[in-house]
């Protein structure tokens, strides 16, 4: 039996670093497609464009250098067979002191056959780049390679690649590069007091913006009632999108021109938002963007444009209308989960039924008490509030060596805070599993411990928001695994791996995406978050490194 020791540590493990490696493969490694293929959506012409779109700060105090910009744009797009037209306006205030003059392009791409019935699918980005922005104690102007060089140049290759199907098109394609987004988002305001018009026979907008340099494009916002959208952004290739982003979104101190029309037409808002040191300074340039990154636009938004264009179906203007919200998130290498509130109401029941069922299974036939199963539940619950204050006493120091207030998003100039967000949980989780170690506790009442947590932060976040997958996957997954362990021994045993396996997937790629989307400054709430999925992950090692574990008979009543 003892044989079993080794095999069941290697499994625990390799589940982890497998559960890495598949999150990073899926966050930077996507295959830029070549671009020899006039069929293929290809970042390497994507590239092209934003070259020259920027090669000098073309933002409203640049007013020359954005007119060379806009004229570019105009030729590209008249290029692509758009019916191309600029729209001006001018004497806008400044909140830099005085007035400019800011002009929209806006091009249209009709079907074979157009009626007064036809409709259209809106793409958006924004063509300005960021104003001065203060760095430290610098002032810098953005290039603006990925802020919006990126939907700047995916919207280009889309309609470029659309352009090979045009015979099959039944509906059409508008794009609109606004002027002034970083300032107010003047351009989509005044589009929207001025020449309205521009968006009718609009049934779909998708808005492409960048946060960040690198990383994978996020599903960051849809508009209200996703219903049906979800159901349809099932067609992208690598879909990346999580519902829970739209209400982190909120608090957030960040528009985009999508904030202006979600209301009034269904759509999408995607971007990368990997790497705020460079977002809105002179490192957004050209020599730091990410092939893979604009390949992953592409990825999921060419399949969505072709379905688009080519689908009767989408031709009404209630296509994606909806009356009913989806609860949506994505974990790698097992795709897009879909929810509407009521199916994932019944899925949190059910979860939530099951662990109690195994709760009393445990109690019942193993060597796990209730006592200590709360005891144990207490203590690791004491202990991620003492991380959610180390971790924010961090922070503090962290703002004080930097002469920077502290707040959400105020400490992202930090050199180190990759290396202080990962070393924090690797101590983290020595110190725990030495803890286990030195205490010598029954690991199955530990593992009982973790699932009670993930139980309670599940109830709490799905009361509160309905939002809960990131613990109600792990429970699920745990306890179906704890089940076979009482039932069959040794299958349960490898199935505990799958769990954890499960457990970092989801957990890998979801914690990543909070906090490249957040700073140091909310490293203990990233760090007191997490910390149920963590444990869990070092429970099950702890488990299977103990060496009474493998013994085919341990944690049964009957070997107490």
């Amino acid at each position: 039996m003892e044989k079993r020791r080794p095999l069941n540590t290697i499994l625990s493990l390799s589940a982890l670093l497998l559960a890495g490696l598949v999150v990073f493969l899926h966050i930077h490694l996507v295959k830029v497609r070549d671009n020899a293929n006039p069929y293929n959506f290809s970042a390497l012409n994507v590239a092209e464009d934003i070259k020259i779109i920027s090669k000098k700060p073309h933002s409203i105090e640049h007013p020359e250098e954005r007119k060379v910009v806009r004229e570019y744009l105009a030729y590209r797009l008249r290029q692509s067979g758009g019916d191309v037209r600029i729209f001006e306006y001018d004497s806008i205030e400044s909140e830099l002191g005085g007035f400019f003059d800011i002009a929209n392009i806006y091009a249209c791409f009709d079907p074979p056959t157009v009626t007064d019935s036809t409709k259209y699918l809106l793409l958006v980005a924004h063509y300005d780049s960021r104003f001065r922005q203060r760095v430290l104690s610098d002032t810098v102007f953005s290039y603006g390679a990925a802020d919006d060089g990126y939907g700047i140049g995916v919207a280009l290759e889309l309609v470029r690649v659309a352009d090979n199907y045009r015979n099959l098109w039944k509906q059409g394609v508008k794009i609109l590069f606004t002027d002034a987004e970083e300032h107010q988002m003047d351009g989509m305001a005044n589009m929207i007091a001025h020449d309205s018009l521009l968006l009718k026979g609009v049934n779909l907008a998708i808005n492409i913006e960048a946060r960040g340099v690198r990383g994978p494009a996020l599903l960051f916002e849809t508009s209200g009632g996703n219903g049906k959208l979800i159901d349809f952004y099932r067609n992208a290739a690598k879909p990346y999108g999580y519902s829970l982003t739209s209400l982190v979104y909120g608090i957030l101190p960040n528009d985009t021109d999508f904030s202006l029309i979600k209301d009034r037409i269904p759509g999408y808002n995607f971007a990368v938002v990997d790497n705020l040191k460079f977002y809105h300074t002179d490192k957004d340039c050209y020599a730091n963007i990410s092939l893979e990154s604009i390949q992953h636009y592409g990825e999921q938004i060419n399949p969505l444009v072709k379905s688009y264009l080519i689908g009767a179906a989408y031709g009404s203007c209630r296509s994606f209308v909806s009356e009913s919200d989806k609860i949506f998130f994505t974990v790698p290498l097992l795709g897009l989960f879909a929810f509407s509130k009521a199916e994932y109401v019944i899925l949190n029941l059910s979860v939530l039924a099951f662990a109690v069922l195994i709760f009393i299974l445990l109690l019942k036939r193993t060597s796990v008490s209730g006592p200590g199963m709360v005891r144990h539940a207490g203590m690791f619950l004491l202990a991620m509030f003492l991380l959610l204050v180390a971790g924010e006493l961090a922070a503090c120091l962290v703002s004080l060596a930097m002469g920077e207030p502290l707040g959400f998003m105020s400490l992202k100039y930090f050199k180190y805070d990759n290396l202080l967000f990962i070393g924090s949980h690797a101590l983290l989780s020595l110190l725990y599993l030495a803890y286990l170690k030195k205490k010598s506790v029954d690991p199955l009442e530990v593992i009982a411990a973790h699932m009670l947590l993930l139980a309670l932060f599940s109830f709490v976040a799905g009361a509160a928001f309905l939002e809960n997958f990131i613990y109600l996957m792990p429970l699920a997954a745990v306890s179906l695994a704890m089940l076979v362990n009482i039932r069959f021994g040794q299958a349960g045993k490898i199935l505990l791996s799958v769990a954890l396996f499960v457990t970092a997937l989801a957990g890998i790629s979801f914690f990543y995406l909070l906090y490249v989307t957040v700073t140091v400054g909310m490293l203990g709430v990233l760090l007191f978050l997490s910390a149920p999925c963590a444990g869990l992950i070092i429970g099950i090692i702890f488990l299977s490194l103990h060496p009474h574990f493998h013994s085919g008979s341990y944690g049964y009543k009957s070997v107490r």
